[in-house]
């Protein structure tokens, strides 16, 4: 015996709550493939392409519901990576041929995923977060010295070991102060 389903139970864009849901995706989706283009061009092209960087930063906050509380986690989250990949160049575990201007502008887009494509990463104890941020952040910075934007003179095995352990820590401490300051 088949089932009918009733008008009144199909689900339609038209619905407020599978179009509040649609749209919500779509941010998510957004967020997430910004994030990459910024990384990728920043990246392959390091500072060329920067005004491209800016335009989806821009784009971010045409789309926020939270502008403000967007300003201020970008402010603070990338206050915070700029003093740590600081501190990481002035130690000799980076060197970069040029500025890398990128590099902040991927903070600062990097904090705009924190309650948004990263969102789900909340949801999660602190020891999974812990291994999360040791792992991706640890292997971002690889990545990008496989492709030239960064110089690790003390090699990859001492280089991953030390970004393990900082992202380890700072992937967690900067969810929780996303989280804290959308309060």
């Amino acid at each position: 015996m088949k089932k009918s389903i009733s008008s009144s139970s199909r689900l339609s864009l038209a619905d407020p709550v599978v179009a509040n849901k649609t749209t919500a995706f779509k941010k998510i989706l957004l967020n997430a493939v910004s994030f990459q283009a910024i990384w990728w061009l920043g990246v392959l092209y390091q500072n060329q392409f920067i005004l491209v960087s800016l335009m989806l930063i821009g784009l971010h906050f045409l789309l926020s519901d939270q502008k403000r509380v967007d300003v201020l986690i970008l402010l603070v989250i990338t206050a915070l990576g700029a003093a740590v990949d600081v501190g990481l160049t002035y130690s000799g575990v980076f060197v970069f041929a040029s500025t890398p201007w990128w590099l902040l502008l991927l903070w600062g887009y990097f904090s705009l995923t924190l309650n948004v494509s990263l969102g789900f990463a909340h949801k999660f104890n602190l020891p999974v977060q812990v291994i999360i941020g040791g792992v991706s952040g640890c292997l971002s910075y690889l990545a990008g010295a496989k492709f030239d934007a960064v110089i690790l003179p003390l090699g990859m095995t001492h280089s991953a070991i030390i970004l393990a352990v900082i992202w380890s820590v700072l992937f967690p401490v900067s969810l929780h102060i996303a989280a804290r300051l959308s309060r």
